[in-house]
């Protein structure tokens, strides 16, 4: 330790930076004389603490770990731990006897880091369904009883087994199963609720047939309610009272998480246009090769942006999912359920035009695809003229850039600040500590600098919008000028406005239909302003309603859910939901790729073309009756009967002669509940999951050993211990929420071994093995328990394979038929509002019956379910490839390209219906600037009759969907929508329309905004169609000839096609 010290002396810094000397003379001499020993020795060992702890820094962030983490760890281990510990009082011992450590684990299921109000309602779904399973198992073992009462004859000696009861239980198991997995399918905010039923069940149906009389059936029935009740209300005293968590909470942090990464993603822009700067942006991308480990690569900017944009766009689904949550929740607090509505609204105003400026990659890219730049240096004989060409569109807007660097970086950084300024004012961050100010410091030399979270900041943000938005016009001139257009000063304010002809030839645009190089450039650059434009408006908006909604004079008050919102809530626990992997309370929070998303009646609803609509109460009823047969065969029937025939396969086991004590004896009741636990409605036979349930297993049977092994089998240090594996298992739900079957089942089977124990232990071995189960030492309990719930996980797989498969493979290409579905939802409610805005007749958007309120509604929905699913196909996708391939390999790639491709147009198209929300709200009126608001009523006019958007989108995509879904091929001859070539269109009826005079206005760098958005989809429609087809196939109508001239030879000729084929 002396030398420890002295070394750490010796080499800790002085104020000035330096080293200490080292001031013991002593020190040099060691204990043998020699000089330096000693320090060398401490070196070598503060190198090694040094080490050690950043080995376990590293590990730390490795795991991504914080004290709320850790908290919630811990948490979640108390449950289990207090039911054990309660158990080893008398009085708790003699209640319970036999059926004590299902406390514990019961205790687990109630899943106690749960927010609050989503663990209420899941909690109080839980209570009814144990309540309801304790009726069902009552009903079914007492009809157990009397059907051994009505076959043993009078005078007959007890016999153990009894075939009948065991049928009755049998049949009684099987239809419940079914009916509760049915419903675990139908509605996926059941999933705890179901288990805890499965689970009463199972126990009920395989100890039933050991009873003989009703007050046996009473007594059992009821220690089991009670039970699973008091594990229950552990789990609920533990949620509430020791660190509370709620959903309100959850929505703070998730907000706040959001705009980080908002203000991170303006910053990744900011460095990307600074790159556009000096490097080719047409080559930003690299594009993967041929052979399959090949990946494309993006430079730092491109890749970081891209990251950020996934991240918030994901982030924002989740908090679309517990936003409903949070507004249902009793709180005292300051922040209502509206103004977690209006901050939810602003982020999403926001989120729009980022994601769209974020496209300016893709277009880049288009570009270079479009004049084959993006291959060029790979060639061996590289073209001059192309080279030629592209190196002079990259200087071009290399110039283009350095001119607009200045403008782009202010309204950037100003916008950042903003967020900061929002998330000052709501109290999501600590405000920054004040620095001291110098003695020297001039307080008139700091001016009037104004920062984040003063009181004049919003004005100050919207003095530097306006600047911006006022100097394009500087930008737009010097742009004109380097293309050597004549270019007067008073062009883009000229008073008067020429109808037709009257415009001098320097102002016009060529006809579009010659696509002058020019043109395309005009058309981005209109486009990342319009955007850079719109983001800061929308950040405006936020910070005034920041400022409305300051947290700092905010008084706190009592805060309801009200009437309306608790009618919802209620009518929502019986509705079919959304959900994702991280969300606990759902089916989907069970499986790590199993993400739901409810498409509405429409999408599995059809008409029946063998009846028409009933005329009367005959036919009525007819219709209920072939109702029956209708959710007999649904696809939520068929998992239950699955789950039904897994669960029959193992409990045939308890009800026949020969193996009904073997079953009693081996525990393989757990089997059972490991079937009720592990099977999902959706999920794919992954050999990889599967294998990493039982590796888990296997680690819950070691670490059980090691908690009653370690502490010295002493009772206090075992629950303590098992506290502490219980938190670190609880790491997986927290953190891998995609694993979180992995997790429970981790925990669930480590308390099964330990509360065995420590009831044997408590009660003594003649009680424990009074029910028939003969006493195991730890060292052979733990491998039976792991070959049982190993058993029950693969009858659990068998079952998802027989009698046919659902692979991760059709998993995934039903939730791709379903997001395309939506796709098409999505643009046919874009293609509403905007012929609506264009037309002018959407109503006041305040109004909640207005039709621009109606569609605004709609739209805001089904964005959120494409966000949802297309989150959910990016994570399976990267997961199919753990499953064991049986036949030809998947083509992960071209699902891969189609995901992408949909994002593309499911970005494009939401930015098509924010760009069009110009058109309804010009920035002038008549009295203001007479002549630009006619040439604003004249353009919306012409735009009205361009069709900017088309029905043919919607269908196309339909058809892929229904093609993708079914497996069939699509029909033959089909034909992608063309491009809409609005600018032609347009000048067809006004040539003057889109003269350079306008490109100042508002409109103008909508209008570009639509025209790139609209071009964009069209062309991803083109290779969406290519790619369904290479999948599904196509029909083909042509015919054979086989020649009869020589039977050994067979001519193969095809009939002309004039099929349009682009291959």
């Amino acid at each position: 330790m002396a030398e420890l010290v002295t070394a750490s002396t010796e080499s800790r810094p002085d104020g000035d930076g330096s080293a200490t000397k080292l001031k013991n003379p002593n020190a040099h001499k060691d204990g043998n004389g020699g000089a330096g020993s000693a320090q060398g020795g401490g070196a070598k060992k503060l190198e090694g603490e040094k080490k050690k702890m950043f080995n376990l820094g590293t590990l730390w962030k490795k795991m991504d770990l914080d004290l709320v983490t850790v908290l919630m760890m811990m948490k979640a281990a108390l449950p289990p731990a207090i039911g054990l510990a309660m158990y080893e009082a008398n009085d708790v011992a003699k209640t319970y006897t036999t059926l004590g450590y299902l406390i514990a684990i019961i205790a687990i299921l109630g899943f106690c880091i749960m927010p609050r109000a989503k663990f209420l309602q899941t909690m109080t779904m839980n209570v009814i369904s144990a309540c309801l399973g304790s009726a069902v198992a009552m009903l079914m073992t007492w009809s157990g009883v009397q059907a051994r009462l009505n076959t043993t004859p009078a005078g007959a000696p007890p016999d153990p087994y009894n075939s009948s009861q065991s049928a009755v239980c049998g049949v009684f198991l099987f239809f419940y199963i079914w009916l509760i997995n049915t419903v675990k399918a139908k509605f996926p905010q059941m999933a705890f609720p179901t288990i805890i039923f499965a689970i009463f069940i199972n126990v009920a149906a395989v100890y039933g047939p050991l009873f003989q009389t009703t007050a046996q059936v009473e007594d059992f029935v009821r220690r089991l309610l009670i039970s699973f009740l008091t594990g229950l209300g552990l789990a609920t005293g533990v949620s509430l009272f020791i660190i509370p968590v709620t959903c309100r909470k959850v929505v703070v942090k998730g907000v706040t998480g959001y705009v980080m990464l908002l203000r991170k993603a303006l910053q990744a822009h900011k460095s990307y246009l600074a790159s556009l700067e000096r490097a080719d942006m047409f080559g930003q991308i690299t594009p993967a090769k041929d052979n399959k480990n090949s990946k494309s690569k993006s430079t730092p900017e491109v890749e970081a942006l891209t990251t950020l944009t996934t991240a918030f766009t994901q982030l924002h689904g989740k908090l679309a999912g517990d936003l409903p949550f949070a507004k249902r929740e009793f709180a005292y607090g300051k922040l209502t359920p509206e103004d977690f509505e209006g901050i939810f609204k602003h982020l999403r105003g926001i989120m729009i035009p980022l994601i769209g400026l974020s496209s300016l990659v893709d277009l880049f890219d288009r570009q270079a695809e479009l004049n084959h730049w993006d291959g060029y240096r790979d060639s061996e004989h590289p073209d001059p003229e192309v080279e030629r060409r592209q190196e002079k569109a990259v200087e071009d807007w290399n110039h283009i850039m350095e001119s607009v660097h200045e403008p782009f970086a202010n309204i950037l950084q100003v916008m950042d600040e903003g967020l900061e300024h929002v998330l000052l004012r709501f109290q999501f961050i600590k405000p920054p500590k004040k620095k001291k100010e110098s003695k020297g410091t001039d307080p008139e030399a700091k001016g009037e600098l104004v920062k984040p979270g003063d009181s004049g900041f919003a004005n100050y943000l919207e003095t530097q919008c306006d600047i911006f938005y006022q100097g394009k016009e500087s930008t737009l001139r010097q742009w004109m000028q380097s293309k050597g257009l004549k270019v007067k000063d008073d062009l883009l304010h000229d008073p008067k406005y020429h109808p037709v002809d009257s415009v001098p030839t320097e102002g016009k645009l060529k006809p579009a239909s010659n696509h002058p190089p020019y043109e395309k450039q005009l058309y981005t650059i209109l486009y990342i302003v319009y955007l850079l434009h719109s983001v800061s408006k929308a950040v405006l908006e936020f910070v005034k309603f920041a400022d409305q909604r300051d947290q700092a004079v905010a008084k706190k008050s009592f805060i309801t859910p009200g009437r309306r919102r608790m009618k919802k809530w209620v009518a929502n626990v019986f509705q079919q939901q959304d959900s994702n992997h991280e969300d606990e309370m759902t089916v989907a929070g069970l499986d790590k790729n199993n993400v739901i998303v409810y498409m509405g009646e429409a999408y599995k609803e059809r008409k029946d073309p063998e009846h028409l609509p009933p005329t009367n109460m005959w036919e009525k009823f007819g219709n209920f009756m072939r109702g029956s047969s209708k959710f007999l065969r649904s696809s939520e029937s068929s998992f239950g009967f699955r789950c039904a025939c897994a669960t029959m396969s193992i409990a045939i086991i308890a009800f026949l002669r020969d193996t009904q004590k073997f079953f009693i004896e081996q525990r393989i009741v757990w089997a059972m509940i490991m079937v009720a636990i592990s099977m999902t409605p959706t999920a794919g036979t992954s050999i990889f999951t599967f294998l990493l349930r039982i590796f888990g297993t296997v680690v819950a049977m070691v670490a059980a050993f090691l908690v009653w092994y370690i502490p010295d089998q002493r009772t206090a240090g075992i629950i303590v211990f098992l506290w502490v594996f219980v938190a670190l298992g609880f790491y997986i739900p927290l953190k891998k929420p995609s694993l979180v079957i992995l997790g429970l089942l981790s925990c669930v089977t480590t308390t099964m071994i330990i509360g065995y124990e420590l009831e044997v232990r408590k009660i003594g071995i003649d009680l424990a093995t009074s029910n028939g189960q003969p006493y195991y030492p730890i060292y052979l309990l733990g491998p039976y328990r792991l070959a049982t719930v190993v058993g029950g996980l693969a009858v659990a797989m068998l079952w998802t394979l027989f009698p046919f498969p659902i692979t991760e493979h059709s998993a995934l290409r039903q939730k791709l038929g379903g997001a395309l579905y939506l796709s098409a939802n999505f643009y046919s409610i874009v293609h509403e509002t905007v012929l609506a805005r264009i037309r002018g007749d959407e109503g006041d958007p305040t109004d909640p019956a207005s039709p621009a309120a109606l569609l605004e509604k709609s739209r805001n929905k089904v964005f959120a379910k494409e966000m949802l699913i297309l989150q959910a196909l990016r994570t399976h996708s990267d997961m199919v490839g753990w499953e064991f391939p049986l036949g030809g390999k998947f083509p992960r790639a071209q699902y891969d390209e189609i995901i992408k491709l949909l994002s593309n147009i499911v970005s494009y198209t939401a930015l098509l219906g924010y760009a069009s929300s110009t058109f309804s709200h010009p920035y002038f009126s008549d009295e203001q600037d007479p002549s630009q608001a006619q040439w604003f009523k004249d353009f919306r006019k012409i735009v009205v009759s361009a069709n900017v958007t088309s029905h043919e989108v919607t269908s196309m995509l339909s058809l892929l969907s229904s093609s993708i879904t079914t497996g069939q091929p699509l029909p033959p001859y089909l034909k992608s929508p063309q491009s809409y070539k609005l600018a032609e269109r347009l000048e067809a009826v006004d040539r003057d329309i889109l003269s350079l005079r306008h490109i100042a206005e508002p409109e103008y760098a909508a209008f570009a905004v639509v025209q790139i958005s609209t071009r964009c989809i069209v062309m991803d429609i083109e290779k969406l169609l290519k790619a369904v087809k290479t999948l599904v196939g196509e029909m083909d109508f042509s015919f054979h000839i086989v020649s009869t001239q020589n039977s050994s030879a067979e001519t193969l000729a095809k009939t002309p096609s004039h099929r349009s084929k682009q291959e």
